[in-house]
C-alpha cells in the first residue's frame, strides 16, 4: 500500500522514525505543510532529506492555492490573490483575468520547482453556491462554472509550464456541501444532473490535460449514502469511463473526518474504490498505517 501513499511529515527535519519509513517502506510521495516550514533553504533540505531515505523519485507536494490557503510565508506564495478576487475580475475584464491567473500560477509553479516540489493540491475547480460551507468559499473562482473551467484552465497551464503537475480539486465538487469535511462529513442535497453540470469544469481541464484529480469527501444524496473517495460510481463510472479521465485520482486526506475514524479503513476503501494515489496528512494517521504495514 505505501506505494500509493503521500504523507505528511512531523515537522521541519525528518525524525528518526520517518527516515526508517521513509527507507524501509518508500511511499509515492510526501506532503508539507505550515509545520514542516520555516524558510526556503530549509525546505529544500527536508525535501532533499526525504529523498537521500526513498529515492529521487520521490514525489512532494503542497497546498499553495494562493489567498487564504497557503503554506510558506514568503513571496510569492504570501501576497497572491484570493480564486473569487479572479472572478470578479473576470466579470469587468475576461482577458486581464485569463492573463493575471496564468502569470501567477507561473511565478508560483517557478517558485515552488526551485524548492524541490512536484505537485501543487490547486487549482480549485468547485463552484461557489452561497449555501455552501464556508471552506469552500472564496477559494472558488466563481459561481458559474464556465467561468471556473476558464480560470482554473488558465491556472493548470501556468503550473504546467513551470514544471508542477497540478492537482484539480474536490471532484465533483465541494462548494454545495453542507460542512466542513475536516471535522465532519458533508452532504450535498442537489440532484445528480446538476452535480455534473457542477462538474464540468472538471471535465474541461480533463480536456486539456490536467493529470491529477482530489476527491471530495462529500456525500451526494441523490446518488449514493457515501462520500465520492470511497465511491466507485463517482471514481469508476463518472470519472474514469464517462469523462474519460485516465491521470492520477488522489483522495483528500484520509486522516479527516468526512471519511470516518478509522484510517486504515479508508485507506482500504478509497484503493478499493479507485484512488490510486492516497493522502495521509496528519502525522498520527501516517503512524498508523506505517505500523499496520510492519506487522503483515
Amino acid at each position: 500500500m505505501q506505494r500509493y501513499m503521500i504523507i505528511g511529515l512531523q515537522g521541519t527535519r525528518l525524525t528518526g522514525r520517518e527516515k526508517e519509513w521513509l527507507r524501509a517502506r518508500p511511499p509515492l510521495g510526501v506532503i508539507l505543510f505550515a509545520r514542516n516550514i520555516e524558510q526556503p533553504e530549509q525546505v529544500r533540505a527536508l525535501l532533499d532529506e526525504a529523498r537521500e531515505c526513498a529515492g529521487q523519485a520521490l514525489w512532494a507536494a503542497i497546498d499553495e492555492e494562493g489567498g487564504r490557503v497557503h503554506r510558506m510565508p514568503w513571496p510569492p506564495f504570501n501576497a497572491r490573490r484570493q480564486a473569487d478576487e479572479y472572478g470578479r475580475m473576470y466579470a469587468e475584464a475576461p482577458q486581464r483575468a485569463r492573463d493575471e491567473v496564468y502569470a501567477d500560477a507561473l511565478a508560483a509553479g517557478k517558485a515552488l520547482k526551485s524548492l524541490g516540489f512536484t505537485h501543487n493540491c490547486a487549482p480549485v475547480l468547485d463552484v461557489f453556491a452561497p449555501e455552501g460551507d464556508a471552506i469552500i468559499g472564496n477559494r472558488a473562482y466563481s459561481d458559474d462554472v464556465h467561468v471556473v473551467a476558464e480560470l482554473a484552465a488558465c491556472a493548470w497551464r501556468g503550473y504546467h509550464d513551470a514544471g508542477i503537475e497540478a492537482v484539480g480539486k474536490h471532484f465533483p465538487g465541494h462548494g454545495r456541501a453542507d460542512a466542513d469535511s475536516h471535522i465532519a462529513i458533508p452532504h450535498v442535497h442537489i440532484g445528480r444532473e446538476q452535480i455534473l453540470h457542477e462538474a464540468i469544469p472538471f471535465a474541461r481541464l480533463i480536456g486539456v490535460g490536467l493529470r491529477h484529480i482530489m476527491t471530495a469527501h462529500v456525500i451526494y444524496d441523490a446518488v449514493e449514502d457515501r462520500v465520492a473517495t470511497l465511491s466507485p460510481f463517482w471514481l469508476q463510472q463518472i470519472l474514469r469511463e464517462q469523462m474519460g479521465f485516465a491521470g492520477h485520482i488522489w483522495s483528500d486526506d484520509l486522516c479527516m473526518k468526512g471519511v470516518g475514524d478509522d484510517v486504515l479503513s479508508a485507506a482500504d476503501a478509497a484503493l478499493g474504490a479507485g484512488c490510486d494515489v492516497l493522502l495521509l496528512c496528519q502525522p498520527e494517521g501516517v503512524a498508523t498505517l506505517y505500523e499496520a504495514l510492519s506487522a503483515d
